[in-house]
């Protein structure tokens, strides 16, 4: 938690540096911002970029831990300062790498003024900054400085955690307008769960209520053969054993194999949802959810009795004002497919909940 609140000083500090630079235009004849969950746009010099490229991916491709395959957490766009168009420049998530000796490369992109900002912060040590709507809106573009090819891969590496923070702060700030399309007034489950047990989250695009009950409750989503679920349940504050990792996964395994059950068998032994402890390996750890404590847990779950399987991810939640602990899980199903942006949907989904005030 240290290292978090540290993040969070260190991500205030870059924006309010920035205000100069982002107020000169005003945001409100920007053209709306696009792009797609579990994406990078990194505006480059292709020279630079090739020499950079283990660099970059240390900071954006990092794996996805609790997975089975070798997916990262960012997929990374390319692109150049003569193919630099609308599609790029206009997308949520963008990085600027700043190599100040190609800075003429960049001038009718930016503008001097905007160069000579970027000098100035270079003369003065800093590693990177963050320019809100600087294209479109709503965006956050990332600007990486170094001076030189080895100076900018330097960079890259050296701030290689705070990078991935950051585009992960922004996904979450940004991308809404993906993943909730409806307002939150026209949410069914939002609305529902609030008003009956005083929290919820935003229910993603196209999902659809899959369950209910007084103890659990979800909604899923299947788009051919990529099937993916979010649940809730809760239990009484007791005590912080509640948060330990074994505690979780008891009480997890304990509530989905009551609730989420496979195809009937013939010779009717049982199936249902547990966790796979055994061949991948689980992660957690302690994060703030929008302004709550909570553990952050990933891993991969299996039908018990039968041959399926996928990752998981949950967080378990402190809401002192209720004295409850509220667990979100989330389960994908997607076979021989990606599924980096299922994941990311599901932690996206997360970061919305919110208790009633």
């Amino acid at each position: 938690m240290k290292k978090l609140a540290a993040l969070i000083v260190v991500s205030f500090t870059l924006f309010t540096s920035c205000e100069k630079s982002s107020q000169s235009t005003s945001s409100a004849s920007k053209p709306d911002a696009f792009g797609e969950v579990g994406k990078v746009v990194i505006l480059i010099n292709d020279d630079t970029y090739a020499f950079c490229k283990s660099a970059i991916k240390q900071a954006y491709s990092k794996p996805l831990e609790g997975i089975a395959s070798n997916e990262p957490y960012f997929k990374v766009n390319q692109c150049n300062e003569a193919s630099f168009s609308n599609y790029f420049k206009h997308n949520f998530n963008l990085c600027i790498a700043y190599q100040q000796e190609k800075r003429a490369a960049l001038i009718n992109l930016v503008g001097v003024d905007f160069l000579d900002l970027l000098d100035k912060k270079i003369a003065n040590g800093e590693s990177f900054f963050i320019v809100k709507d600087l294209f479109a809106q709503p965006q956050e573009v990332c600007v990486v400085l170094g001076k030189n090819d080895e100076d900018l891969e330097r960079k890259f590496i050296e701030n290689k955690d705070k990078l991935l923070s950051l585009a992960l702060a922004t996904e979450r700030k940004t991308t809404s307008t993906i993943v909730f399309r409806d307002p939150v007034d026209e949410d069914q489950f939002y609305k529902s769960m609030m008003n009956k047990y005083g929290y919820s989250f935003r229910t993603p695009s196209n999902f659809k209520r899959s369950v209910r009950s007084d103890e659990f409750n979800g909604v899923n989503r299947i788009i051919g053969e990529k099937r993916t679920g979010i649940y809730v349940y809760e239990e009484p504050y007791t005590g912080d054993e509640q948060f330990s990792r074994d505690y979780i996964i008891k009480r997890r395994n304990e509530i989905l194999k009551r609730h989420l059950h496979g195809p009937d068998r013939k010779d009717s032994i049982p199936t249902y949802v547990t966790t796979d402890s055994v061949n991948v390996k689980l992660f957690s750890k302690e994060i703030d959810l929008n302004g709550f404590r909570a553990i952050e847990t990933r891993g991969w779950w299996e039908m018990e009795n039968e041959f399926f399987g996928g990752p998981f991810l949950s967080y378990t939640i402190h809401c002192p004002s209720l004295n409850k602990v509220v667990t979100i899980e989330g389960n994908i199903f997607a076979p021989s497919k990606d599924k980096q942006q299922l994941i990311r949907t599901i932690a996206l989904t997360a970061s919305t909940f919110e208790v009633k005030k």
